[in-house]
This record gives structure tokens, sequence and C-alpha cells, in this order.
């Protein structure tokens, strides 16, 4: 029963909210815990029980704290608008006619021997807009209260938490910080942000969390902490909300499969700093995210959910996607490549090069959210398959 339960949420992409909660209840009841786990239904998280909690991310933005006196200088600016600033008032005015769209683009596009800007990152333009402000999401990973460099970081300026909290590095912020299509409008995400977050729904990128080994789900000083991604797509509802307590598969890789130490304090899990990676889709387009010195910092939440910020050091390679890009599209989500890519390597602060002394990654954060699921091991997929058929053999 448990089996044909696991088999029918993992293979449906939508389903009703009663018919997901009811085969999500007898999964539940009659699966072990090492076949598929899940948070306990909705309780205080001081009397879960459970011996693994999982949970299905929903959406993992850049942790980007939008205040508003941030950008004084306005938005970052894309190649045409950079290319403006450096004619006269009478040129301006002449480019910008539509009859001259395309000598405007071969100019704002390209260098003066034709190379598209993206092709040469050092190319020397204006330093691109950045965050003025003091204040930031993230976590102190540098181990400093001044941010004064180390033998393995580069000097940058601290931020302050929206609460108070101190030393937060958060160097991510100073690149995207100003990039109207990651800091969004009022209210809004983001372009970039909101193409990324999409494929959570949409089946291009599953990510899931298990903490193992909870004795006392408000505070235990050793349990296992899994990040994996996933390659089961996240169960819909009818009206496209993705449903709690699926059952979803985490991926054989095992470059995406991270098993880190960690403890609950006060329902908030944390894991000892560790290398993870994690693959996502953004706009169909497969990317990485390498982190070194990874912290997690997840809140249980009392509906079985949970929310937090995902820290650590991120290659800047990563970040500066202006690889193999062209100013054409660059222009469309509204950054200039050179200008972008000499930010990112110039805020960088984390993981010095011994040889160069310049840093090759740089500190970020993201946020997290999730809602409870079952996370299925492969191992117990093939399990589950054996006994299928040993049985329809007999």
């Amino acid at each position: 029963m448990s089996g044909l339960a696991r088999c029918f949420i993992s293979s449906r992409r939508s389903y009703s909210a009663g018919a997901a909660l009811v085969a999500a209840l007898a999964l539940f009841a009659h699966t072990p815990a090492s076949a598929g786990t899940a948070a306990a239904a909705p309780t205080d998280p001081s009397n879960l029980k459970a011996r693994t909690l999982g949970f299905a991310v929903t959406s993992f933005p850049f942790a980007l704290a939008k205040n508003a006196e941030d950008c004084p200088d306005g938005m970052a600016l894309a190649p045409k608008a950079l290319y403006l600033q450096s004619v006269t008032p009478a040129e301006r005015a002449r480019l910008t006619k539509p009859e001259n769209l395309k000598e405007f683009e071969k100019l704002a596009y390209h260098t003066p021997d034709g190379k598209d800007f993206c092709e040469v990152p050092d190319y020397p333009r204006p330093q691109q807009i950045t965050p003025k402000g003091h204040v930031s999401y993230g976590m102190n990973l540098d181990g400093t209260t001044d941010g004064s460099a180390t033998a393995n970081t580069c000097a940058h300026e601290k931020f302050s938490g929206p609460n108070g909290e101190p030393a937060v590095d958060n160097q991510t912020y100073r690149v995207i910080g100003c990039s109207s299509n990651w800091r969004g409008f009022p209210g809004e995400e983001g372009y970039l942000e909101s193409l990324r977050n999409a494929a959570f729904k949409d089946g291009g990128t599953t990510i899931l969390i298990e903490v193992m080994g909870v004795k006392d789900g408000r505070n235990d000083d050793d349990v296992t902490v899994g990040i994996y991604n996933g390659t089961s797509p996240m169960a819909l509802d009818p009206n496209g909300h993705m449903l709690p307590y699926a059952s979803l598969t985490m991926t054989d890789d095992k470059k995406f499969q991270t098993i880190a130490k960690g403890r609950i304090v006060n329902g908030v899990v944390t894991i000892e700093p560790t290398d993870l990676h994690l693959h996502f889709d953004i706009g169909g387009y497969q990317r990485h995210y390498d982190f070194k010195s990874a912290r997690l910092r997840l809140e249980l939440k009392p509906d079985g959910g949970a929310k937090g910020l995902l820290a650590g050091y991120l290659d800047i390679y990563d970040l500066d996607t202006t690889k193999g890009a062209r100013s054409e599209g660059t222009e469309m989500v509204g950054f200039d490549c050179p200008s972008f890519s000499q930010a990112a390597r110039r805020f960088a602060d984390g993981f010095k090069d011994p040889k160069t002394g310049q840093c090759t990654a740089i500190s970020t954060a993201f946020e997290v959210n999730a809602i409870p699921a079952f996370v299925i091991h492969p191992e117990d997929v093939k399990k589950t398959a054996a006994v299928t058929l040993s049985t329809s053999a007999h």
C-alpha cells in the first residue's frame, strides 16, 4: 500500500488538495522513515517527533534588502544608456531617432574594432552603479567584525542585518542590489528573479532538504542535514499552487547531494560550513551554483514548512553570467557586460588566490522558503520497482 501511495503521489503533476492530503497521510502512516520523509502534520515545532523532517523549496531568490536609500544614483545602466552618457546632447538626440537605430546599436554594443562588449570583460567602462546602503541580509562568513583582509579573504565593507545583526557579509548585494532585473520595482521581484523562481512551478528546478536524526524538534544539538536537487517536479493543485506533502525523489547525482552536520536551537536549524552544489533552471537553461563554506539557517514553522537563509561564498563566475552573452541580450535585462563583470570581481571577498591575491568567490545569501515533503531516495525507488516486478511475476 505504501509503495502504491508513493508512486501515486510522485507520478502526478497536479491533483486536488484533498486527494493529495489523503495520499500523503497514508504514506506517512505506513512508509518506513528510510523510504521517504516529511515534516509532521502542522503542529508546534517543539512537538515534532518525526525521525526525519523533509522539505521542498518553493522559492530561492537572492536575499536583497531593497532599502529605499540604497540606490540614490538610480539603477545600473545597460549599454545604450552608457553610450548616450558619453556623447553630446545633440548626438543623443540624433541617435535616438528611429531611423538611426541600427547605427545606435552598433555603437552601443560594440568596441571601436567591432567586438561585442560581452567578449571583452576587461574593456574600460564606467563603474556599475551599486548600493550605497549599510543594511543587508546575510551572515558573518569570514569571522571578522570589520571585514579586514585575512589569509583567505579580501578586505570589504560589512553590512548590518535588518534586525541589527552585526558584521554581515553579502557582497553579492553590492553587485546586483541596484540592478532592476534582480531588484525589481517596490513590492515585486525583478524579472531575472521571477524567471528563476518560476522554474520551481514549471518543473525545471526541484530542491529538497532533509533534517535527519531529530530527537527534539525544538532543541537538538546533533542532527544531520541533507540538501539535494530533486528529479521529481513539484506537485501543483489546479490553481498552480505548490502542494505540501508531495512525494519527491532526490537526484542520484552525488555532486548535487550535500550532507552536513547540524543542530536545532529554539526551532532553528543550522549547519556547519560545507561546500554545496545546486543546479537550477532559468528560462530553459541549466545553470549551477557552487557554494564554498555554505551555511543554512532554517526556521521550522508551525505549519510544517520552513523559511530562512542559505549563505556562503559563491564562485564569482556563477554570479557573473556575462560569458557567452551578447550586448543585445543584456540590454533587454538591464546591465552592461564589462561593467557587471568588473563589479563581480571588484567586490569578490572570499577564497583568495595565493598567487594573484584576487578573491575568487563572493559572499552571498539566498532566501529559502519551503513546504513539507516526502523525500524519496533513489535506492528506495529501485527497491520499490524491484518489489513491483517481483509481485507482477507471481
